[in-house]
């Protein structure tokens, strides 16, 4: 099944490592972090991971009965530190909402937002 066009004009695209992304500004930062990776200044990249929010160990458990997760764009480990990054046009919608659980329910991992 194909996507639907994205409501703020980004297109699909994939990156040079075989990855699809939802656009081609995203496609360029995974290019990007590859390098970073060969380079040495970064290390166990990972693509999309799926955290789910459970403030106190306990699952948030949506209307629908789905546990309420964030997916960032990468994750990947700087001097040490883990970082889960992801890469914005515009915030929109539920992200300040997501982006705050996932600070207080993964306080040792930091959030950056590249746009």
């Amino acid at each position: 099944m194909a996507r639907s066009p994205s409501k703020y004009g980004a297109k699909a695209a994939p990156c040079a490592h075989g990855h699809n992304h939802a656009s081609k500004r995203e496609a360029k930062r995974c290019n990007d972090l590859h390098m970073l990776v060969r380079a040495g200044a970064i290390a166990d990249l990972e693509v999309e991971p799926t955290f789910i929010l459970a403030p106190d160990g306990q699952p948030i458990i949506m209307g629908n009965g789905h546990k309420a997760r964030y997916r960032p764009d990468f994750l990947y480990r700087e001097n040490g530190r883990q970082v889960a990054e992801d890469v914005k046009g515009m915030v929109v919608r539920d992200f300040p909402l997501r982006a705050a659980l996932f600070r207080l329910c993964f306080p040792e991992i930091e959030l950056r937002v590249v746009k």
